[in-house]
C-alpha cells in the first residue's frame, strides 16, 4: 500500500460546454525549504498494490517520491482521460452513472479540458471517493479518474498546472503562499486531526517519549503538523524528535515495526493495524478536540479565476457526497467505498467510517473553520505562518454559494 500513494493522481473533468485550457504561464514554483529533519531510511512496503478493477486499466509504473514535484502527466485535451492507477480501482461506468441510473452525457461537440486531482488513501478524503464512486461528479457532467499522491508533492504540480485540484492541508497551502504562490483552500475534508500518536506499548503516556523519535510522512505535511500539535499539548515539543519516515502513513508503521522510531502519527485504517500489532494509542486527535485542518481541497487562484464554473460544479458534487456520507441510511455504501479506496476490508472500512462520521455530521457543509487553520499555523513551523491572517489561505465563498450556511 505504501507504493500506491506515490502514483500520480488524475481527475479528468468533462464539461457540458466547450472551453479551452488556459494559455497563461504556470506560476513560478516556490523554492524548496532550506532545512528539514534528517529522514530515517524508508521502510519497505507493507503490501503490494491492489489490482485495478477497471476493465482495461493500465497500472502506472512505480515512481519514487520526489522532493519538489510529481512526475509530469499528459495535459492535451485531445488525448483520452488518464486511466486510474491500480491503487484506486475505478470504472468509467461508475463515473458516468449517478444514483438513480440517469447518465450524465456532455453536450455534443464539447471539448474536454484536462483537469486533475491528487488525494491520498485515507478515510479523510472519503467524500471525494464517494463523489466519484456514487456518480455525483457525473451528475454534474464531470468525468473522474482518481489515484493518489502525498500532499507535499501536490504543491509543485498545482503551481505548474499539472494538477488543478489537490487534497492537502492548510499548512501546505500556507507554506507555498508565504513563499509567493497563489494557492487557496476552497473546502475542507476535516477540521479536526483524524490522526493518532501510536507508540511501542512500553510507553503509556506522551511524557515517557522524552529523548525518543516519532515518525511523520514528510516535513511540512499534515502528519508533521499533527505531531507538533500533540506534543505542544503535553509540553514535549523540545523533548521529542520528529522525523520523516518514508512518505506514507503505512510506511510510518513499517518504520515502527523495524524499531527505527519509538512511535508515529497514523490515520485510519492504519491505526487499526497498529492496535492489532500491539502498539499503544497515546493521543487521539479527534478526541483531543483541538481544531486543526487535517486536509482540504485546494486550487490555484489563477485556475479559480479562469474556471469558476468548473470549480463550482466540482464543489456542488462534493457537497452532495458530503451530505450522502452523513446520512446513516447510507452507512453500508459509505463503508464499502472507504474499504475500496483505502485498500482495506469491510472491517477496517467500518473503523474508517466511525472515525469520519462525526466530521460529516458535525457540519452540514464542508466549510473551512478559521480556528482550525489558525491552530495549524501556530505549530506548522512555516516561517511567518504564526503571525499570518489564516483567512488569506482559504475562501469559503464558493462552497457557500453551493450550500449557504445554516
Amino acid at each position: 500500500m505504501s507504493q500506491c500513494l506515490r502514483w500520480i493522481a488524475a481527475l479528468v473533468v468533462v464539461l457540458a460546454t466547450a472551453c479551452t485550457a488556459s494559455t497563461s504561464a504556470p506560476p513560478t514554483q516556490p523554492p524548496a525549504a532550506t532545512s528539514a529533519p534528517t529522514a530515517i531510511p524508508a521502510a519497505k512496503p507493507t503490501s503490494p498494490p491492489a489490482t485495478a478493477a477497471a476493465a482495461g486499466a493500465t497500472a502506472t509504473p512505480n515512481i519514487p517520491p520526489q522532493p519538489t514535484a510529481v512526475p509530469a502527466v499528459a495535459t492535451t485535451a485531445a488525448k483520452p482521460a488518464a486511466t486510474a492507477a491500480a491503487a484506486v480501482p475505478a470504472t468509467r461506468e461508475a463515473a458516468a452513472t449517478p444514483p438513480g441510473g440517469q447518465t450524465a452525457v456532455p453536450a455534443a461537440g464539447a471539448t474536454p479540458p484536462p483537469a486533475k486531482l491528487a488525494a491520498q488513501a485515507s478515510s479523510v478524503q472519503g467524500a471525494l471517493y464517494i463523489a466519484r464512486e456514487n456518480g455525483f461528479f457525473a451528475r454534474h457532467r464531470l468525468e473522474v479518474d482518481l489515484s493518489q499522491v502525498g500532499g507535499t508533492q501536490q504543491v509543485a504540480a498545482l503551481l505548474s498546472g499539472e494538477l488543478q485540484f489537490g487534497a492537502l492541508g492548510a499548512n501546505e497551502v500556507a507554506n507555498a503562499d508565504l513563499r509567493g504562490a497563489d494557492l487557496v483552500m476552497i473546502a475542507t475534508c476535516s477540521d479536526l486531526p483524524i490522526f493518532s500518536l501510536f507508540a511501542n506499548k512500553k510507553y503509556t503516556a506522551v511524557p515517557e517519549l522524552a529523548g525518543q523519535s516519532i515518525g511523520v510522512t514528510t516535513a511540512g505535511s499534515a502528519t508533521d503538523a499533527a505531531a507538533h500539535l500533540f506534543l505542544k499539548q503535553f509540553d514535549m515539543l523540545d523533548k521529542v524528535k520528529i522525523l520523516p519516515a518514508g512518505g506514507t502513513v503505512p510506511a510510518i508503521l513499517a518504520a515502527m515495526d523495524q524499531g527505527n522510531i519509538a512511535g508515529g502519527i497514523l490515520s485510519p485504517p492504519t491505526t487499526s493495524r497498529a492496535e492489532e500489532a500491539g502498539y499503544a494509542e497515546l493521543v487521539n486527535g479527534a478526541k483531543l478536540g483541538v481544531p486543526m485542518n487535517h486536509s482540504g481541497i485546494a486550487v490555484s487562484r489563477g485556475y479559480l479565476k479562469d474556471h469558476a464554473d468548473e470549480v463550482k460544479s466540482f464543489l456542488t458534487a462534493y457537497q452532495e457526497a458530503w451530505t450522502y456520507a452523513a446520512d446513516p441510511a447510507n452507512k453500508a455504501g459509505v463503508i464499502g467505498v472507504l474499504a475500496k479506496y483505502t485498500q482495506s476490508d469491510e472491517r477496517l472500512g467500518e473503523i474508517s467510517y466511525q472515525a469520519m462520521i462525526p466530521i460529516w455530521t458535525g457540519n452540514k457543509t464542508p466549510r473551512v473553520n478559521p480556528q482550525a487553520v489558525s491552530n495549524l499555523l501556530q505549530v506548522s513551523g512555516v516561517p511567518d505562518a504564526a503571525t499570518a491572517n489564516p483567512e488569506q489561505f482559504f475562501d469559503d465563498s464558493l462552497i457557500d454559494s453551493v450550500a449557504p450556511p445554516g
